[in-house]
């Protein structure tokens, strides 16, 4: 199914989010972060020298301009809302919604000059998770989900095509990609190598589960900003996500585990039997 983006017009007057439908939102948000790509982009190919945070990430001036091209954006389209950045840090609203940035997911990747960064986006409302976004701008695709609304792969600045997480069951040679696994358990790394086609390496991991491109993605020590699209585009995709506790994956402590609901209770029970 393809749909035109032009349908859904956009603009600040009244601010965007005021009792704008979900699918204003999307239009709107795909712009926005189409533009945040383009400047990453241009950040990319001139070069980019990091400096280490508090946490010990990497930070560039790149993730500063694209968080504040965006914050800016919002500032004047969405006045009211709240914003959360991973660089920025918490600005509190009034409206009770939320954007959520991660201005350019992967800045090892991005330091390096290998193309495989991603700009994230999240949109909550007084229900929770309602849209998000992943823009890979190195590979020209960008993943944009609503509640309620499907999960879409945008091609180029005009049309999407809905897309579906991979419906098969089987997990003997699933491909399923991993993220940070230098930090799990050393039995769940073992279950999983003897179940499934275990993968790393790949950013941002999400997208493919949610294309339907591999099966499953299992990640530990995300950031909130990391995860906060993820709920609403693997619903939509026809997914599920959750902690490696089984809980809500926007709850717990950074984990997640991905893919259709039948491989999805396999691998819980797999990382939770002993290796």
């Amino acid at each position: 199914m393809r749909v035109q983006l032009n349908r859904y017009p956009v603009g600040p007057v009244g601010g965007l989010t005021a009792g704008v439908a979900i699918d204003e939102i999307m239009a709107y948000a795909v712009r926005l972060i189409g533009s945040a790509g383009q400047l990453a982009v241009d950040r990319f190919h001139t070069g980019a020298m990091s400096r280490p945070k508090a946490d010990g990430s990497e930070v560039t001036d790149a993730d500063l301009a694209v968080e504040e091209l965006i914050r800016t954006d919002l500032a004047r389209h969405a006045p009211d809302d709240g914003v959360y950045g991973e660089e920025g840090g918490e600005s509190a609203g009034r409206s009770g919604r939320r954007w959520v940035i991660d201005p350019i997911s992967g800045t090892g990747y991005f330091t390096r000059r290998m193309p495989l960064f991603a700009n994230l986006l999240a949109y909550e409302d007084e229900h929770g998770p309602a849209v998000g976004l992943i823009n890979l701008p190195m590979q020209r695709e960008m993943l944009v989900a609503g509640r309620g609304q499907g999960c879409f792969l945008v091609h180029g600045a005009d049309s999407r095509t809905r897309v579906w997480v991979d419906r098969a069951s089987e997990l003997r040679d699933a491909l399923t990609l991993a993220g940070n696994q230098q930090t799990w358990p050393t039995p769940v790394v073992t279950a999983l190598h003897r179940s499934v086609a275990l993968v790393g390496g790949i950013h941002h991991p999400a997208f493919y589960v949610a294309t339907g491109r591999v099966r499953a993605a299992v990640l530990n020590r995300q950031g909130y900003e990391d995860l906060a699209p993820l709920p609403v585009i693997v619903a939509e995709a026809g997914g599920r996500i959750t902690g490696w506790d089984g809980g809500p994956v926007l709850g717990g402590a950074g984990s997640a585990v991905l893919a259709n609901p039948d491989v999805h209770a396999r691998l819980l029970e797999i990382m939770a039997a002993p290796a």
